[in-house]
């Protein structure tokens, strides 16, 4: 990115916090909260009752849950740890493009100065000055 880039983005920025900022004072207040009611809230019916179930249930039936709680821990596990292999090697690949183009901005910005000292030697060097007003 240009410094002319970078320059318009942060002027952007500050430009639309600055116009957030303003949005917000113009906007009316909303009341805070509602004022208490003198009359108090009937609290909720709870459910009725329904069958309870028996109190002594198989161990066969909680032992398939638990089996597959610990399939759905492993699978979960499993994805996690591929989510971050995958990020991983895109932070890596993300890391060698940054260093490139510095590495390239770091080229162009030694070129550029090697031509204009070039320039600036061709013209002393060449004796070629601004005629002297007599």
């Amino acid at each position: 990115m240009t410094r002319k880039t970078l320059t318009l983005a942060a002027m952007v920025a500050a430009l639309s916090l600055l116009g957030a900022c303003s949005k917000s004072e113009d906007a009316p207040v909303p009341p805070a909260a509602p004022a208490p009611s003198s009359s108090p809230t009937p609290a909720p019916v709870p459910p009725a009752p329904q069958e309870e179930p028996p109190a002594t249930q198989p161990q066969s039936s909680q032992q398939p849950m638990s089996e597959k709680l610990e399939e759905s821990a492993a699978s979960a596990k499993e994805q996690a740890a591929a989510a971050g292999s995958a990020i991983a090697e895109g932070a890596s690949t993300l890391a060698d493009k940054a260093g490139d183009a510095a590495n390239s901005a770091r080229e162009s910005i030694a070129e550029g100065a090697a031509k204009a000292d070039a320039a600036i030697q061709k013209s002393i060097g060449s004796g070629s000055s601004a005629p002297k007003a007599e």
